[in-house]
């Protein structure tokens, strides 16, 4: 038996045999590497596709930020003019009953004179109450209910005050007695009443138009 021979085959055999197998190697790896590869792609693809729709979701909610907060500023803005015109039409109309409450019959003036001063200061009172009141009706929806409230309850005391000057005028002289309680509940309005509710509404606007107190 030619044991060279039968060595040599062996080793030729045992060389092929480690060439299958480091070739199965390779190639397991090469497959392994190449899913590693596809799945890193997979995964990069999937970020890069998250990170779009992302963008565009933040690329809107940006757009619809700008846009309310640009509407909240227009509307902050109008509701600052609005504040700013129906505080000089309430400002005129308080003061014009203060004026009517708390004229002074000069001396020397005539019965018919103090009369027709009563009769114009009336007359003024009213027609700036009007002017508040028609634009404070038009502009109403710019203000909440707790700014609403105190408007109503001054409109409710100046209208009262006024009332109780302009009843003769509308129905007819009234008894001395009469005039005089009423001359005595408007001045009461007007001087006590009125200021501590319009105090409350500065307070309130100073809040909205974010002046401190």
């Amino acid at each position: 038996m030619d044991w060279t021979k039968i060595m040599t085959e062996i080793g030729i055999v045992g060389i092929i045999s480690g060439l299958i197998v480091w070739l199965i190697k390779q190639l397991g790896q090469m497959f392994i590497d190449k899913n590693i590869s596809l799945y890193k792609q997979e995964l990069q693809n999937k970020s890069d596709q998250y990170k779009s729709e992302l963008n565009q979701v933040f690329e809107k909610y940006k757009s619809e930020l700008a846009f309310h907060s640009q509407k909240a500023f227009k509307l902050h803005d109008r509701r600052l003019e609005k504040i700013d015109e129906l505080y000089s039409l309430l400002s005129d109309f308080y003061n014009d009953m203060f004026t009517l409450t708390t004229w002074k019959i000069v001396t020397g003036m005539k019965d018919e004179e103090v009369k027709k001063q009563e009769y114009d200061n009336t007359m003024k009172a009213g027609e700036s109450g009007n002017k508040f009141l028609i634009y404070y009706d038009k502009n109403k929806l710019y203000f909440n209910s707790e700014t609403c409230k105190l408007i109503d309850e001054i409109i409710q005391l100046l209208k009262g005050s006024h009332s109780d000057f302009s009843f003769k005028y509308i129905f007819g002289q009234v008894s001395p007695q009469m005039e005089i309680e009423n001359i005595k509940q408007a001045t009461e309005k007007i001087r006590n009443k009125v200021p501590e509710v319009k105090t409350k509404l500065e307070n309130n606007f100073r809040e909205i138009i974010g002046v401190e107190n």
